[in-house]
């Protein structure tokens, strides 16, 4: 028994050491390049004014998710949610993308930008995220490149502090595929699959 709890320790450690924080001046500076590459984004299905300086990250290995929360996010706001999207940010991704239906999306559902860094081209895909209430059931809603939202999820209450106005976390679940979990202003969480992109 005691083997088995230790071998379980050891696991958790060696997941939760996988999966590490971007520091805070790494996120701005890659937010104020990604922020410009993509410009105003004139057909956006949802206005979103991503602030910069209040990013968050992670990386574990070659993929690195980061999210931008809108400047005008505030708790008030999600607590009045009715039919109509409230913004809530943009969310980045390299070396994954987000999943339905145990299928990646396609390049062609995302809106994508290619980055150099060190002679190296990057592919990044960005998601625009809002939030309403739809049949009594708040949910966090993703949009890519199409009218109509890539996915929506199940926008949670939960309880806790938190330094940005978006926390990232993820978890592996295989191979393939991991969950990305969104911490918003410390009162909501809504989890979203992920999965590796075709090169």
């Amino acid at each position: 028994m005691k083997k088995l709890l230790l071998l379980t320790a050891l696991c958790a450690s060696l997941t939760a050491s996988a999966q590490e924080k971007v520091s805070a001046d790494e996120v701005q500076r890659i937010a104020r390049r990604l922020t410009e590459q993509f410009g105003e984004l004139s057909d956006a299905q949802i206005k979103v004014a991503p602030d910069a300086a209040r990013g968050d990250a992670f990386k574990a290995g070659e993929i690195i998710v980061m999210v931008l929360p809108d400047k005008n996010l505030t708790a008030a706001a999600l607590e009045k949610l009715g039919a109509d999207l409230v913004p809530v940010g943009q969310l980045y991704f390299k070396a994954v993308a987000p999943a339905k239906d145990g299928k990646v999306a396609p390049s062609d559902k995302l809106r994508i930008v290619t980055v150099s860094d060190q002679g190296t081209d990057h592919r990044i895909p960005l998601c625009l995220l809002g939030a309403r209430k739809r049949d009594d059931r708040l949910e966090l809603v993703v949009f890519g490149s199409e009218k109509t939202p890539f996915t929506q999820v199940t926008l949670r209450k939960a309880e806790g502090s938190q330094g940005a106005p978006i926390e990232l976390s993820g978890e592996k679940q295989d191979e393939e595929s991991g969950s990305v979990t969104l911490s918003i202003l410390g009162q909501y969480k809504a989890t979203l699959v992920v999965m590796k992109q075709a090169n």
